[in-house]
């Protein structure tokens, strides 16, 4: 099937079919091939439009897009994406989450080197590992903000462009595998940009006064950017660059329709990325890996590249940190209030502020969290939001952005991000009329529904992001979840700290080193990759050290019993003391050369500290 849009035509369905070392895919519709074929050759890589095949074989599989091709040493594989689901409207066209992707081509390889390397490629781009959704849209360009694809579509050079030529760099995730077909030339109907991150929508909804009635949705898109991309203490700080890890652009669109048809779309654009500094938290086994930071002089042109690039895009930019100020968050948090008052000499349009999130908030009491807004508020008013339709105040455009920050930009952030989400949401509803955006109260007492709705859609919006860069929900979700801090709350947050742990030290090694590969950020050399070698695991000390403690717990309850012959000093010394001497030698052992036991990217292991 060939979606037809402003932009040249999509194939959203296509047969594929292995024909020995070819792989062939044609579009398809109802009434057949819709299309040229596209020839796929393994061993080459290379790719070649053909005539349309009126009859597919019986054994062919119907895919609804290519995320890419990869090449190695004796072969290439191409990724098909093999299941999708529709997740959310945005322009009035579907968008589609990867559910299921498959890779043909691995069956070809001569090599157990490629071997290793294809399992990174297809554990990448299976979206049931590594916590990874990707999403697209035959119809419109999700990479681009609501009002740069305005912006975009308002020039008649931008119509005219395919969708992977439109999309936004930072944000097209697939940009490195679809480098073979932009390459080839001719095969835009083929290429389909994808996006790495979330989204979600609350639809339908009902904003309804004794004298106003308007029907809604309000979707929220996060898309991470592919520069400086990985895994939580793998990638941390800026690189050389000015390139920021785990930065992400959420987007939050409101969409307005009343009685009479008339439509107001509203969208409000905030960002998060780590502090841009040259640091590092390389994991140690240790709960808390030690900071490490560059020289300022080794980080001054990373600071300024990255706001440069930020404002650029932006225009205007309000930093809040979020981080402790003392520790080793508070270094961090001095490095950065110190680089912003040196690049505040030389450039405009960068404001810190800092807000010391315990501290303030401690572990319930986020109350406090109005004191941040009160800080921000003109801030907010200033930069605005875009707005086009029918309400006062349309045609507007947002003139600035919100960069938030804690260490992750996770779990605080994503609290003070769904609170200025949830000002976007009462400034809108407040122009139409509809309740009164100075009531902190108007939102819950006018609309309870909504609200509930809306906290539930920011929760699941941090949770997607935490998965994809710490491997587990966001820490206190439930309070963005619920509006209350709860003991099981306290609860969940323990059990993810510890999970975050174990993945962190043992597992994200090679995620890392799989992601790298995808995006390009490896290249295989000529002379072969490298041999992806297994790492020792801590796991099987741990586990007789737990076995050993377990042991010597049931010999004390059948001493305690009275069910174990003999001296009961020798008893108790024997079977109880000595093996939790053991078992303890074997934990301290453990730790003591625990950097042995950690999981590390083989790939680019250079990446996690740039500077040297």
């Amino acid at each position: 099937m060939t979606v037809q849009t402003q932009q040249p035509q999509m194939h959203s369905l296509m047969k594929l079919q292995e024909y020995g070392g070819m792989v062939v895919l044609q579009p398809w519709g109802e009434q057949g091939a819709t299309g040229q074929s596209l020839t796929f050759d393994m061993q080459t890589g290379k790719l070649t439009l053909a005539d349309a095949i009126g009859k597919m074989q019986k054994q062919s599989v119907d895919i609804f897009g290519i995320m890419g091709t990869a090449k190695l040493q004796t072969g290439c594989v191409l990724v098909a994406v093999t299941g999708a689901r529709k997740v959310a409207v945005v322009r009035g066209c579907q968008v589609y989450q990867v559910t299921d992707t498959k890779l043909y081509g691995k069956y070809h390889l001569n090599s157990k080197d490629d071997d290793k390397m294809m399992e990174l490629v297809e554990e990448a781009c299976d979206p049931g590992i590594f916590g990874q959704q990707f999403f697209y849209s035959y119809g419109t360009d999700i990479t681009l903000t609501q009002q740069r694809f305005t912006s975009l579509s308002e020039s008649s050079s931008g119509e005219q462009k395919p969708q992977w030529a439109r999309a936004d760099k930072r944000f097209f995730w697939n940009k490195h595998l679809t480098q073979s077909l932009t390459e080839a030339g001719g095969l835009d109907a083929f290429i389909l940009p994808m996006m790495l991150g979330s989204i979600g929508e609350v639809r339908p909804v009902q904003f309804q006064t004794p004298d106003k009635h308007y029907g809604a949705s309000i979707t929220l898109i996060a898309r991470r950017s592919t520069q400086r991309i990985g895994t939580r203490h793998w990638r941390r700080g800026a690189d050389t660059q000015g390139a920021v890890a785990n930065f992400v652009e959420s987007e939050q669109i409101v969409v307005l329709e009343d009685k009479q048809g008339n439509v107001t779309t509203s969208s409000f654009v905030q960002i998060r990325g780590s502090i841009p500094l040259l640091w590092s938290q390389i994991p140690n086994i240790k709960y808390k890996p030690p900071t490490r930071i560059a020289p300022p002089t080794e980080y001054h042109p990373a600071f300024d590249r990255h706001f440069k690039e930020l404002l650029e895009t932006y225009q205007d930019v309000v930093a809040v940190n979020l981080v402790n100020q003392h520790g080793s968050e508070g270094i961090l948090a001095q490095a950065f209030q110190d680089e912003a008052q040196r690049f505040g000499q030389t450039s405009r349009g960068l404001r810190l502020v800092a807000f010391d999130f315990h501290k303030q908030c401690g572990a319930s009491n986020y109350k406090n969290l109005s004191t941040l807004w009160d800080t921000i508020k003109e801030d907010f008013k200033r930069q605005g939001f875009f707005q086009s339709g029918s309400l006062p105040g349309d045609k507007q455009r947002q003139k600035g952005v919100v960069r938030v920050n804690c260490i992750d930009c996770l779990d605080r952030t994503n609290v003070v991000q769904g609170l200025l989400g949830r000002k976007h949401l009462e400034y809108v509803l407040d122009r139409a009329g509809l309740l009164d955006a100075t009531d902190i109260l108007a939102l819950p007492n006018t609309f309870p529904q909504v609200e509930k709705r809306f906290k539930w859609l920011w929760a699941d919006h941090g949770d997607d992001i935490s998965r994809q860069y710490a491997g587990t929900g966001a820490l206190k979700s439930g309070f963005t979840r619920t509006g209350k801090r709860t003991t099981f709350g306290l609860l969940d947050d323990g059990v993810k700290s510890v999970v975050r742990y174990y993945l962190n030290n043992f597992c994200d090694g090679r995620k890392q080193d799989a992601v790298d590969l995808v995006t390009g950020n490896y290249s295989i050399s000529k002379d072969g990759p490298p041999v992806i070698s297994r790492m020792p695991s801590a796991w099987l000390p741990v586990a007789l050290a737990l076995n050993i403690v377990a042991w010597a717990c049931f010999n004390f309850i059948y001493l305690a019993l009275g069910r174990l012959d003999g001296n009961t000093f020798v008893n108790f010394s024997q079977l109880v003391m000595l093996p939790c001497m053991l078992a303890f030698t074997i934990i301290y052992a453990v730790g003591k050369f625990g950097d042995k036991f950690i999981n590390r990217p083989q790939l680019r292991p250079d990446l996690s500290q740039v500077w040297k």
